[in-house]
């Protein structure tokens, strides 16, 4: 299959995805879960745990914002377009790799170091943020494919540091 073939095949995909949003309920739903893959969401609960002095309050600071830096560089290097402009206020007009996947990613190896018992939820929950984005119109299926792959091994990473300097979970 040539990468022409793949695009076609995946933007028809996402399309078939995007079109359960046009139920009201589906759509409340999936910007619900969207918005809890927001960086400003993740930035407010580091806060929160830095505040109450928890051990996962920097790690988890870190990885959301060196997670949010590389994927703005792999944006500005990729310039995908989005799917769809519909119902949408976006910070950057670039589409891959998704941003939400790619924090919701990296959050979910985080939290998973830190709660251990709770790894497949951290996972399931991060699936569906990606898809929710999709469900949105917001990325194609490749798009939150990448973004997911990308924040795994952006905290798989940034847990090695974080281990070397006893920062983590584990």
């Amino acid at each position: 299959m040539t990468l022409e073939e793949f695009i076609v095949r995946d933007e028809a995909a996402s399309h078939r995805v995007a079109q359960i949003d046009e139920n009201r309920f589906i759509h409340a739903v999936a910007w619900l879960i969207a918005r809890t893959g927001d960086s400003i969401f993740w930035l407010l609960i580091s806060a929160i745990l830095l505040w109450l002095r928890r051990p996962e309050g920097w790690p988890l600071l870190i990885t959301v914002a060196v997670t949010a830096l590389l994927t703005a560089v792999a944006k500005g290097i990729f310039k995908r377009e989005r799917p769809s402009e519909k119902w949408a206020i976006a910070t950057d007009k670039y589409a891959f790799p998704s941003g939400h996947a790619a924090r919701a990613g990296a959050v979910a190896v985080t939290l998973a170091f830190f709660f251990p018992p709770y790894t497949f939820f951290c996972f399931l929950w991060a699936v569906l943020v990606a898809l929710a984005r999709v469900i949105l119109a917001r990325h194609y299926l490749s798009d939150v494919a990448g973004g997911l792959l990308f924040g795994v091994l952006v905290s798989l990473i940034l847990q090695l540091f974080f281990i070397s300097y006893g920062l983590s979970g584990s």
